[in-house]
């Protein structure tokens, strides 16, 4: 059988999740080829402390996993080793003896899709994920990352099928997102929901979401209400309430107490799932909260319009107000705030999408907002791209933002997340850094053509 190219995307999506942490700023991917319909795979890499080659093929484990079996020696040139790895691809092509190598008392992942026995209140996110056609890339992609994922508390197929279907999809992105940033994830404790290593240095997380106060499922078909009308109200005196909830809720299980997450930076991973599409404003209202750093809207002497930042005290009615996160009580031993906007069911579709999966019937059209880098610049840069265009790129971590707290016992080092957006605050400025331009909030809206 003929071996065959293939996107990095692909290769990715497929075979990226048994990658050691690290070895992404050591090795830098060149060519990606597959062989007996990607049923065994192959890559160059780039060596980059010493500037030479060396491929890697991979092939599933019993647990379906793409795992590494053969390394090569060292190359001097890329053409050298595409020659090495396309011809010894074409020797194992329809191999039946390949030996995987498995680590003792290895477990398999999860199913996601798989029903479990006696569940009747299945949520219909998961069933519309499950069966329908737009999102059939996303279901793929997870297809291929269940079997990395760890079921810590025995409950998270259960809860991805039923009520907590946000929720668990959110630790899904989570991990895809910190396998791609480099970190080594450890199962070891049962919590924090991640136990995480770079460099040397330890780093531990705890994801939540805020919610619908009413459990209310979200119409799945029904059109994307739009802001609320008095927005900056709502973002100052009530979202934060809808963060403060949760996030008062991780506090109080004190995770820092853990002996092995004690004198270790710890992190709350907060996505917002409060209503249909609030993720895709309610971003403005997490630094109001935090660091009660809000905007007063101004117009110059030409109409146009421009922020000026204000300090907010405390947040909602006067008779019960709601202090700023880092200025509450114990706040000091959780060292930052992460969010995403992206933590969906959407992300997983255009990850899917660029790695190939999916029905190719089915069209993504992503339109959103980016930062405007201008001096003064206050309303954000609206795009509409087509999710296939060749120059279109995206990668799990993009719309990542951490909140550093500036009185954490625990503080994050600069170069532990270098490739996500981070907020600090500078004298008693909010200042962040990070790459742009960057999307600040999107919408993905699919269209499944009847005719190819």
């Amino acid at each position: 059988m003929p071996v065959s190219r293939m996107t990095e995307a692909r290769f990715n999506a497929l075979g990226s999740w048994c990658r050691a942490a690290g070895t992404r700023s050591a090795l830098k991917n060149a060519t990606h080829m597959s062989a007996d319909n990607e049923q065994i795979l192959g890559a160059t890499f780039l060596v980059i402390a010493i500037q030479q080659y060396r491929f890697v093929i991979l092939t599933r484990d019993e647990h379906r996993r793409f795992q590494a079996f053969e390394v090569s020696p060292l190359f001097r040139t890329n053409r050298l080793a595409e020659l090495a790895l396309e011809s010894r691809l074409q020797e194992l092509s329809g191999s039946t003896d390949i030996e995987v190598p498995m680590a003792e008392k290895t477990i398999p992942g999860v199913q996601l899709f798989e029903l479990l026995e006696k569940v009747t209140n299945l949520n219909p996110m998961f069933e519309n994920l499950r069966d329908s056609l737009n999102p059939s890339a996303a279901r793929q992609m997870l297809e291929e990352i269940e079997p990395w994922i760890k079921d810590k508390d025995g409950n998270l197929v259960r809860d991805f099928q039923t009520t907590g279907f946000d929720g668990r999809i959110w630790e899904i992105y989570l991990f895809a997102a910190l396998t791609e940033l480099d970190f080594k994830i450890d199962h070891t404790h049962q919590r924090p929901d991640f136990c995480l290593s770079k460099d040397n240095q330890k780093i531990f997380i705890e994801a939540v979401t805020a919610n619908a106060t009413d459990n209310k499922q979200v119409d799945i078909k029904g059109t994307s209400p739009p802001p609320p009308d008095d927005f900056w109200n709502y973002m100052e005196n009530e979202m934060p309430k809808k963060f403060g909830s949760p996030l008062y809720s991780k506090m109080k299980m004190r995770y820092w107490e853990d002996e092995h997450v004690a004198g270790h930076p710890l992190i709350l991973a907060i996505a917002d799932f409060h209503a249909q599409s609030s993720m895709t404003w309610s971003h403005t209202a997490i630094s109001i909260y935090l660091y009660g750093k809000g905007v007063e809207v101004r117009f110059d002497s030409e109409g146009n319009k421009y922020g000026v930042e204000k300090d907010v005290e405390s947040h909602g009615k006067d008779d019960k107000p709601i202090v700023n996160f880092f200025d509450q009580p114990n706040a000091e031993h959780i060292s930052a705030i992460m969010f995403s906007n992206a933590g969906t069911q959407a992300k997983f579709n255009r990850m899917g999408v660029l790695a190939g999966f999916g029905d190719p019937k089915v069209k993504l059209i992503r339109r959103g907002g980016l930062n405007d880098p201008s001096p003064g610049a206050f309303d954000p840069i609206i795009f509409e791209v087509d999710v296939e265009d060749p120059d279109y790129t995206e990668q799990w971590a993009d719309e990542i933002e951490i909140y550093h707290n500036p009185k954490a016992l625990n503080p994050i080092l600069d170069d532990l997340f270098p490739e996500v957006t981070n907020f600090r605050l500078e004298n008693g400025e909010l200042i962040w850094r990070g790459p742009s331009p960057r999307v600040l909030f999107s919408q993905t809206r699919s269209v499944a053509y009847k005719d190819s």
